[in-house]
């Protein structure tokens, strides 16, 4: 059986959505792939991040480099206006063909909504790209993040999945930052499966706990 795809996606910007990744590469021992890449003007990018997070740790994954890497922090589309030689398509992003007996981790550009390409598809218009062009499982997480706003955000992302037609591929929500027990709370009364709850990270042994926060993806239903 080849292995699956993870699919790591976000309520907002900036909610860790790239931690996260790296703690599954390392936890489930994954691939990773960012396929479309921005703010390249100001940030060595998430590839660079991932590869940084795993270098001392258990599992170095194999890094498939950005199908799209372009400069400016912005949405993808946005961001081709300032380089207009690039016309991002759904079709340009194929999956990688080798090391399938591997999961693979997708991290999608901020949120579920973000728009890609100038036809105005979205992170889920590639996910659905990605689902149609491979005999794997992909599943998806969402990365939300713990504090004040996150009861909105986080359910209109479960709300949009479910009216995308992808909550049976979505395998739930990792929520990053100081723990909430009462935002958690809430959203599993509202029906979202909670995954894991991860702290702030500054040292070696946060990133162990965060780590132990993880579960194993054999325990997970794919």
């Amino acid at each position: 059986m080849t292995a699956p795809i993870i699919f790591v996606t976000g309520t907002d910007t900036d909610v860790g959505k790239t931690f996260t990744s790296a703690l599954l590469v390392s936890k489930w021992q994954c691939d990773y792939w960012k396929p479309a890449q921005t703010g390249l003007e100001s940030d060595t990018g998430d590839t660079k991040t991932v590869h940084d997070f795993c270098s001392s740790g258990r599992h170095m994954p194999h890094l498939f480099p950005p199908r799209y890497a372009l400069q400016k922090p912005l949405c993808p589309l946005e961001a081709m206006d300032f380089e207009p030689h690039h016309d991002i398509q759904l079709s340009d992003f194929q999956l990688p063909e080798e090391r399938i007996n591997t999961p693979l981790v997708i991290e999608g550009a901020g949120g579920i909504y973000v728009p890609i390409t100038r036809g105005l598809h979205v992170t889920t218009d590639l996910i659905k790209h990605f689902i149609t062009s491979t005999s794997r499982p992909v599943r998806i997480i969402v990365v939300a993040r713990s504090g004040l706003g996150t009861l909105n955000h986080t359910l209109l992302t479960m709300e949009h999945l479910k009216n995308a037609g992808l909550l049976s591929h979505t395998l739930g929500c990792i929520v990053n930052g100081q723990k909430n027990p009462g935002n958690v709370a809430i959203l599993e009364r509202y029906g979202v499966s909670i995954l894991a709850q991860v702290d702030h990270c500054s040292t070696k042994e946060d990133i162990t706990l965060a780590l132990g926060q993880i579960p194993e993806l054999a325990d997970l239903s794919l």
